[in-house]
């Protein structure tokens, strides 16, 4: 039989044991078992072991070990209560530092872009007129873009002479 048949029906052998399964469920272990000996030694090993367990003697219950796991499990409640009760609050703790976090940074980076400042202006007449020439080099350029980008929508919108078009 497969390994991962094999590893279901042994998952589901206690519950088997027990009747606990869906009919469908245990006529399946039953066909599996039919034909797989190493499933049907796992059953046996737990057969023998329930029944180390019935001929063994209960221990001995200390007194008021019911009392106090009853305690036990109304303090776990009371704790599961308090928890759901501060879920709410953590979130908003969560939201409000991360709040003050964003905040925090924006303030640093404001003070130091303040500190520091923008570019510096020019201190010699010559830097003046070289910074202003760059400014007019770069608007040129723009410039030159814009007069090749409306020259190419113009001839696009042009009609094509006859002469062309057959060259082409």
């Amino acid at each position: 039989m497969g390994k991962a048949v094999c590893n279901w029906v042994r998952g589901v052998l206690p519950a088997y044991q027990d009747g606990e399964l869906k009919p469908s469920t245990a006529a399946a272990v039953r066909r599996h078992m039919a034909h797989c000996e190493s499933c049907r030694a796992q059953l046996r090993l737990l057969d023998g072991a329930w029944e180390l367990l019935d001929e063994a003697d209960a221990a001995p219950v200390r007194s008021g070990f019911t009392s106090r796991m009853m305690e036990r499990i109304v303090e776990e409640k009371e704790l599961e209560r308090l928890e759901a009760q501060l879920r709410p609050h953590r979130l908003r703790r969560q939201v409000v530092a991360a709040v003050v976090g964003l905040a925090a940074g924006l303030l640093i980076w404001f003070g130091v872009s303040t500190w520091v400042g923008g570019p510096a202006e020019p201190a010699s007449p010559v830097e003046r007129e070289v910074s202003g020439c760059l400014t007019f080099l770069e608007d040129v350029d723009l410039l030159d873009e814009v007069a090749l980008v409306e020259t190419m929508e113009r001839l696009r919108a042009e009609p094509t002479p006859p002469e062309e078009a057959d060259r082409g």
